[in-house]
């Protein structure tokens, strides 16, 4: 059952040709380790033996860093892997040079690649920044254009946490990945279980007599993880309205604390996933100073009864349960925004609001203001999203002078922005 209700949400239009299979795993990177194991395998197989190397992103985590692929190496030089140029959560995303630059990395050693392994949103190494989609798109093209199998790892940003409308981002977005791979909620949260499914191969493979050699005793043997996982698979289209809401309402919260905080932190993600990147500008530009804010924000946070995911680049996660309430969201914003004031007080931060506006975020919360003077006058409930507790047309979730204070000082902000 669990296979089959897998395919019906496979990232790829054409299942009917699909030659795929799964490998079934207990946690991430193992996950990870499996789809580069079935595809360095094709690679050898389609007499692709010198294609050996795979490529990662130059800021990236795909589990345990001393033990899987990523940018990190703590213990020893990873052999197998060599950095590719990515974009950088807190810096300006310039996608003409990031193309240049990639280009030159696969002139220099795209015929060693293999694998490339790419996350269509980051997660605990980039702050849940998202990848600019078109540029995502690109490196994927690119790469396969050169003979190298692309493996997307959506463990973090998959299972339509992402708010796009569909189980796998890579296929909101139209990537076309080779390989992908899920885990994390898929279990339910109590039951470990992942996978990574490879698009074709699965009849060379068998053929051939190849089985996955990262694997486990324990792996995908769990009667009760598969059980669970069938339900979650079922379950989860029913709630990816409620999560594009939330997400929407998320960015009305986090663009108001970085107003609040006078830019003491950057916040980026997508759905109901996010993250808060302590700035690196004004007086952080000297790295002991960010981390006595950090600290300083970290005990505030604490004192306020807030204990958000910290994360080692200098900020924290915000990746709440896919059932939760808009008014939770909203109450999670007023403790961090009380936190935030007290760490700019304690602090002494004055950077400035960068001034540059973002016309689509301008649009998206001028859309979410309407919305709010439409509901004030009409008081009628959406009743799907009244189920999931994530209606904002009435009060019984969150109080609409919470949420107007939130999403009416944004706006002033970015219509003086966008007027400059």
């Amino acid at each position: 059952d669990f296979i089959s209700t897998l395919e019906a949400h496979l990232p790829w239009n054409d299942q009917e040709s699909l030659d795929w299979c799964v490998s079934l795993q207990l946690e991430g990177a193992s996950a990870v380790w499996a789809g580069i194991d079935m595809l360095l395998q094709l690679q050898i197989l389609r007499g692709n033996r010198h294609r050996k190397m795979v490529a990662v992103g130059a800021k990236s985590y795909h589990g345990p860093p001393s033990t899987s692929f990523g940018s990190s190496s703590p213990l020893f030089t990873k052999h197998a892997q060599i950095m590719y140029p990515v974009p950088v959560a807190g810096e300006e995303i310039d996608e003409e040079v990031l193309l240049s630059q990639f280009e030159r990395f696969l002139d220099k050693h795209g015929d060693q690649i293999g694998v490339l392994l790419i996350e269509p949103q980051w997660g605990s190494s980039q702050v849940g920044l998202p990848w600019p989609k078109n540029l995502a798109k690109q490196y994927v093209e690119m790469a396969k254009e050169r003979g190298i199998l692309v493996l997307a790892d959506e463990i973090m940003c998959g299972l339509g946490r992402h708010g796009q409308g569909t189980l796998f981002l890579s296929e909101a977005w139209q990537l076309d990945p080779d390989a992908v791979t899920f885990g994390k909620s898929i279990g339910g949260g109590v039951y470990p279980l992942s996978g990574a499914v490879i698009k074709t191969g699965g009849v060379l493979l068998g053929a051939n007599g190849k089985t996955v050699m990262q694997s486990h005793t324990f792996a995908g043997s769990s009667t009760r993880a598969l059980m669970t996982g069938t339900e979650v698979l079922n379950m989860l289209p029913n709630w990816f309205n409620s999560v594009k809401k939330l997400g929407d309402e998320m960015k009305v919260i986090l663009r108001h604390l970085e107003k609040v905080s006078n830019g003491l932190i950057e916040t980026q993600g997508q759905g109901l996933m996010w993250g808060a990147l302590v700035s690196r500008k004004g007086i952080h530009r000297d790295e002991s100073l960010r981390a006595e804010t950090i600290s300083c924000l970290k005990k505030n946070l604490e004192s306020v009864g807030v204990l958000p995911y910290f994360v080692p680049v200098g900020g924290f996660m915000i990746s709440p349960v896919i059932d939760i309430d808009v008014g939770t969201l909203y109450r999670i914003g007023e403790k961090l925004e009380e936190a935030l004031l007290l760490t700019v007080a304690d602090v002494g931060w004055e950077q400035p609001m960068s001034q540059n506006a973002d016309a689509t975020e301008i649009k998206v919360t001028l859309q979410l203001d309407q919305e709010f003077l439409a509901s004030e006058l009409k008081k009628v409930c959406n009743s799907q999203l009244h189920f999931s507790r994530t209606c904002t047309s009435c009060s019984d979730f969150v109080h609409p002078t919470v949420r107007k204070r939130f999403s009416r000082g944004l706006i002033e902000l970015q219509n003086a922005q966008f007027l400059d």
